[in-house]
């Protein structure tokens, strides 16, 4: 249960950690789009306002007329809701309005609650009034100015921007809208993200949890053995070694069992943290293998049994010769183990395009279909009780399949006729 409230806490922190960064990124997308299009929206009328800031100050080239609202305009009716495109308003120095005649009583309407304020000289700014949005630009024209109209007065350029404005606002709701799809989509994202980075480390914590298990069962067994012969012993102070000899010889073959043990989860533990590094020699194949089975193939014939292999001549394969060493011994002990006192044990070498193969076979019992596939699992055994008069402990195998692994191969284990099993190991030539 606390294993499980771990795991659900963690995915949660995972889950709240995605989401935020998602609608966090979402959300500074948004308002970054929407400032980018509000400045290119306000770039043209603002370069609009220069221009016609520049017409002031130029006065020679503007007409004589002053400035006045656009001519359509003046050429149709006016209405108290039709927003005015482009005017100006002229004030002197005490912030009165003096251009009302050019501006008409309409248009003086509009603007005469307009104050001056002086502040904002030659800034372009935002003025929104009862008729409408602006933006505006004030500047000084200087008494030279041959438009007397002008000349030494305070001007206001209005530009009006209310159809950019109604843009920017609905464009402001559609960013809202599709910003709160994303973050819906985030939602449902973050949460499919969060269960699917928990995957590996659920696997990963229930593998630690399964190792621990079997491995204090795997151990508890030969101490328990070792303890009990120890204790045995002890009861007969008096009596001679060679009286005792059966129990000492099995307190040995426990403790020798519980060394190798040992070794095997060292080596699985390593393989888990990636603690364990490869280092790939190229390696002439003909030594190495008469090297790693010559004293393999005396002891299969004290065991009146046939130790047979074949490599290619001047064939040569880069691979960590440690660990392929380490995995012939795994599969030839199997093989010895299995096998009966007549059956043949083989070893053949071949190369297949870039990649090298390594059969490793016995004529001794077959392996049933539904164990061929959990054979290569961490302490798992087809027969309990003859891996207990072997010695095996379940882990051999789950190294072999480590080490092919390491050297990005396959391993499988195929049926041999009429009688046998074989592991078919590919290899990469690294």
């Amino acid at each position: 249960m606390d294993s499980n409230r771990g795991i659900k806490r963690q995915q949660a922190k995972l889950f709240i950690t995605e989401l935020l960064s998602f609608a966090g990124l979402f959300f500074l997308l948004g308002v970054i789009v929407f400032v980018l299009y509000r400045q290119s929206v306000y770039r043209d009328i603002d370069q609009s306002l220069d221009h016609q800031r520049q017409a002031l100050i130029d006065g020679p080239k503007m007409n004589a007329q002053p400035l006045t609202p656009l001519m359509p305009r003046q050429q149709q009716p006016i209405h108290a809701d039709m927003p005015l495109q482009s005017t100006t308003l002229v004030y002197n120095t005490a912030g009165q309005i003096t251009n009302q005649a050019s501006l008409g009583q309409r248009n003086y309407t509009y603007f005469k609650n307009i104050a001056l304020d002086k502040s904002v000289l030659n800034q372009k700014q935002t003025l929104e009034t009862n008729h409408g949005v602006f933006r505006t630009l004030l500047l000084k024209v200087a008494k030279t100015n041959v438009n007397p109209e002008y000349a030494g007065h305070y001007v206001l350029i209005l530009q009006s921007v209310d159809g950019q404005v109604r843009a920017m606002n609905t464009f402001r709701q559609v960013l809202i809208i599709t910003i709160v799809i994303f973050w819906l989509l985030a939602l449902s994202l973050a949460y499919w993200l969060s269960r699917r980075a928990m995957r590996p480390i659920i696997r990963s914590w229930q593998r630690q949890q399964d190792f621990v298990a079997d491995a204090a069962h795997e151990l508890r067994a030969p101490l328990a053995v070792i303890q009990s012969q120890q204790e045995q012993l002890l009861t007969k102070p008096q009596a001679k070694i060679i009286d005792q000899s059966e129990a000492i010889a099995t307190s040995l073959n426990e403790t020798t069992r519980l060394k190798t043990l040992t070794n095997d989860l060292l080596t699985i533990a390593k393989a888990d943290s990636n603690a364990t590094t490869l280092n790939p020699v190229t390696t002439d194949l003909v030594p190495f293998f008469e090297q790693t089975l010559a004293p393999y193939a005396d002891i299969a014939n004290s065991q009146d049994k046939a130790l047979t292999w074949h490599v290619p001549t001047d064939s040569r394969a880069i691979f960590d010769p440690d660990r392929i060493r380490q995995l012939l011994i795994i599969l030839l002990d199997n093989a010895l183990k299995y096998t009966a006192p007549g059956d043949s044990i083989w070893v053949n070498v071949e190369f297949d395009k870039r990649d090298w193969l390594l059969h490793v076979g016995n004529s001794g019992a077959p392996i049933a279909d539904a164990d061929k596939a959990k054979i290569f699992k961490r302490f798992y055994r087809t027969d309990a009780s003859r891996n207990r008069q072997t010695g095996g402990s379940g882990l051999g195998l789950a190294i072999a399949q480590w080490i092919v692994d390491s050297h990005h191969g396959h391993i499988r284990v195929v049926d041999v006729e009429p009688r046998g099993v074989q592991f078919d190991v590919r290899l990469k030539n690294l």
